[in-house]
């Protein structure tokens, strides 16, 4: 502690020392290395007396006495257009000086932190700062130098400086970018937030630099973009005007701001260039959707997206109406026996067509997608079929599609077959809301294809039954994997019998399990077959039952496809044809002409089916009447002058393809099973919630049958009713409304 006279004359002795080292320092002149530590010492020295505020109100004084002079010096005297440089010229100046004067803010922090620590390490720290390796300032006013530049020199000028930098950002904007002066506005920024953010908080920094740099830059916005003439310049062009300019915005203030308020800057551009102007340039979106002129579309998508909260109700009202539009006008009034085909193959040229619309235009935006599924989805619902004139459910037409790529035989590679149909699948399936009508059609088809032998092989057909598995779940594909497990058992089957019996026909054996395959017994062709192939059916059933004899074996001779090589002078035809029609063809091995009534006693079947499929064998040049109708009264020959071009011919019956008339069977099929489903669903749903009231009820199996099928709450409530009467549900006796689960 100091005393009197003399310890007030070393004090100030002390400090003219610290005082000379400073004024140098921020005066940019050099100070010795003994100067240099004797400020350690004299920090130290003046640190300790009783006045602990002496030394830093000194070092304030010192500071602003120095921006104050730099500010009358430099500043006062400065034009308007060298305002900026200039300042930041000083400023950075200033900042760099201030670091290397920081060693000794520092110490005297450290000493006031400590407590007074004692001498012995002023010398060392000193040596150490004068490798110039500067310490990050931990201490509050603390930073000194900062407090004394927003007080002295910056606030006064606040004003000015940001309405120079204004200025000076949009003239970088308009012309071309000068990295001179990208570096003056971002020291000028950054001199804002050190001096106002450090020194006096974020509050101080945002009044005094961002909101009124963030005022005048709006209401610059405002002013520039309301004196541009958008009538003139069309909406594609202002939109394409305001696209470069934004971009040019976020290049230039990402430079010079921090990351918070380039966000800020960009949302007044915004607010007067694109949002002011939305109604406007929505005008033209209704022409340039129609229109389909994507690039104009992808610019106005990226307009339209800068925009906060947008949610594209337009366009997309736009786009659904394109889409549906050319949608629905690629799949109505379809014809041929292809329809499934063109059908399919419309929808699907639809759909990559938009969605890669959706995924360059509109930068994938999920909600468009949204668009495009619910589209889909109402094209494939059976009043738009009608609507379009299609008399198949989307269902069945996909099944179709299937059936005709897996029967495909051009196409040698089964991989690109696969893949092919997956992606067709795959695309089209999610919108089809009965896939359980999908699924017996399916089947329908494939065990054709598995009984006929037209299947082009069997890894995409067992590629198909997996992505089913994977789409639908196991239990939806259950039957076609048991369907695709007989296939293998009966062509093994059919290589042990050919093996062990000497059968003299070449000879294939299908046997399906009549639970699974979507085959029925009750229109079995029933006739007396040619001895040729009644001896091999009596051979096989021997030695089937002999390995299952708890099986019972039935002849589906309607499914079994036959080949006949017949000569025909010196040509020879190969006809397929199904086992009814071979025992009519055979007759005629050994005699010319035969009458109808000769024809049904060997073959002892009733006069219908004969006239049916004799029928086909005369429409198909084979055979000739001498009636214009096949009859009773009809007598047939053998066509001796047969003539084609195809040395394989394939007589219609034998490809025993899903009709229109099957269609109202298997729609029927699958009525029955949904009533079996809901009843079941109800059923589990009541045994688990034990009470519902019927609202809930509804509701929870509706979510249950998603996916497969459109449940109504009509079609809920019959098979409820149903349930009441059986004695599984009952209702509550003081509420009807709620249900109760009978144990």
């Amino acid at each position: 502690m100091y005393s009197g006279n003399l310890e007030m004359a070393v004090r100030d002795a002390k400090w003219r020392q610290l005082e000379l080292v400073i004024n140098n320092i921020l005066n940019s002149k050099s100070v010795s290395l003994p100067n240099w530590l004797q400020s350690f010492e004299s920090i130290y020295h003046l640190s300790v007396q009783e006045d602990e505020d002496f030394l830093r109100k000194k070092v304030i004084v010192t500071l602003e006495r120095f921006v104050k002079q730099l500010s009358k010096g430099h500043l006062s005297s400065t034009s308007l257009e060298t305002l900026l440089s200039t300042y930041s010229t000083l400023w950075c100046q200033y900042r760099e000086n201030c670091n290397c004067m920081r060693p000794l803010l520092l110490y005297m922090d450290n000493l006031d932190v400590n407590g007074k620590t004692a001498l012995g390490s002023f010398q060392k720290l000193g040596n150490k700062y004068l490798t110039n390796k500067i310490c990050e300032h931990k201490f509050d006013e603390h930073f000194a130098e900062l407090k004394a530049w927003q007080t002295e020199l910056l606030q006064p000028m606040a004003a000015d400086i940001v309405r120079l930098l204004i200025s000076k950002i949009l003239t970088n904007q308009r012309d071309e970018i000068d990295n001179t002066s990208i570096q003056i506005m971002r020291e000028v920024g950054f001199s804002f937030e050190r001096a106002f953010q450090i020194s006096g908080g974020n509050q101080a920094y945002r009044e005094n630099f961002e909101m009124p740099f963030l005022e005048g830059m709006s209401e610059c916005y405002r002013k520039e973009s309301s004196e541009i003439k958008v009538e003139e310049l069309g909406a594609v062009k202002y939109v394409e005007k305001a696209l470069a300019m934004i971009q040019a915005n976020i290049d230039l203030t990402s430079r010079i701001l921090n990351e918070g308020l380039v966000e800020e800057v960009k949302s007044a551009f915004v607010q007067h260039y694109f949002t002011d102007k939305k109604d406007w340039v929505l005008s033209e979106c209704d022409q340039m959707v129609a229109e389909e002129r994507n690039n104009e579309l992808e610019s106005l998508y990226k307009f339209l997206k800068y925009i906060p909260n947008y949610d594209f109700e337009e366009l997309k009202s736009n786009f659904k109406n394109l889409v549906e539009k050319n949608l629905i006008a690629s799949i109505t009034n379809l014809k041929g026996q292809d329809v499934h085909m063109k059908f399919i193959n419309n929808l699907l040229e639809c759909h990559i067509k938009y969605r890669n619309m959706i995924r360059e235009i509109f930068d994938d935006d999920n909600s468009f997608v949204t668009v495009l599924d619910k589209v889909f989805v109402r094209a494939m619902k059976k009043n738009t079929m009608k609507e379009a004139n299609i008399p198949l459910t989307s269902a069945e037409m996909l099944a179709r599609y299937c059936d005709s790529i897996l029967r495909e035989k051009d196409m040698p590679d089964n991989i690109k077959v696969f893949q092919e149909l997956s992606y067709s699948f795959k695309t089209v399936f999610p919108y089809i809301y009965e896939s359980d009508v999908f699924e017996k059609f399916y089947a329908q088809l494939m065990s054709g294809r598995l009984i006929q032998n037209s299947v082009r092989s069997m890894e995409p057909e067992e590629e198909m039954v997996k992505l089913l598995q994977q789409e639908c779940g196991s239990e939806y594909a259950k039957k076609l994997t048991t369907m695709l497990t007989d296939n293998k058992l009966s062509s093994d089957l059919t290589n042990e019998f050919t093996q062990t019996n000497v059968i003299g026909i070449k000879f294939t054996i299908k046997v399906s399990t009549n639970a699974v395959w979507p085959m029925s017994d009750k229109n079995v062709l029933k006739f007396t077959p040619p001895n040729v192939i009644e001896n091999v059916m009596h051979q096989f059933e021997k030695f089937y039952l002999r390995k299952h004899n708890d099986h019972k074996l039935t002849w589906m001779h309607h499914f079994s496809p036959c080949e006949l090589w017949i000569n025909i002078y010196e040509k020879r035809y190969i006809a397929t044809m199904n086992t009814f029609l071979l025992a009519i063809l055979l007759l005629f091995q050994d005699r010319d002409q035969i009458s109808f009534n000769e024809v049904n006693t060997f073959l002892n079947t009733d006069e219908n089916t004969l006239a049916r499929h004799v029928a086909i064998l005369v429409d198909s040049k084979f055979l000739k009447s001498d009636t214009k109708e096949v009859s009773a009264a009809s007598t047939f020959k053998f066509n001796a002058g047969y003539k084609n071009k195809k040395t394989i011919v394939i007589i219609p019956a034998a490809s025993k393809r899903v009709t229109l008339k099957e269609n109202s069977k298997i729609i029927k099929t699958v009525e029955a099973d949904r009533k079996g489903f809901l009843q079941t669903v109800i059923v589990r749903v009541m045994k688990k919630q034990k009470e519902m009231c019927h609202n809930d009820l509804i509701a929870e199996v509706i979510s249950k049958t998603e996916g497969r099928f459109s449940a109504s709450a009509s079609m809920i409530k019959k098979e409820i009713e149903s349930l009441i009467e059986r004695e599984y549900l009952s209702r509550k006796p003081d509420n009807k409304n709620v249900y109760l689960y009978i144990a």
